[in-house]
């Protein structure tokens, strides 16, 4: 399987896509690889999982695990 290619980002030292494409896919692959280490172990509760994909201001893609609801949480 050919990885998703990724640079550093200008605005901290975080994987960054340059599309929404890439990271989508890079999204996936993230989550399953997670879902497999996880059942590996026999428990997938409480596991830290990237549930979205987000656009930095130097117009890159980047993975977190933080949700919608708590990041509009924290900014208001």
């Amino acid at each position: 399987m050919k990885p998703v290619e990724w640079q550093t980002c200008e605005c901290s030292s975080k994987r960054a896509f340059a599309d929404r494409r890439a990271a989508e896919k890079a999204l996936g692959r993230a989550q399953a690889k997670r879902d497999r280490h996880a059942d590996r172990h026999g428990a997938r509760r409480g596991i830290a999982r990237e549930h979205r994909i987000y656009r930095c201001d130097h117009d890159r893609y980047h993975l977190t695990k933080q949700s919608r609801r708590d990041y509009h949480g924290a900014a208001a």
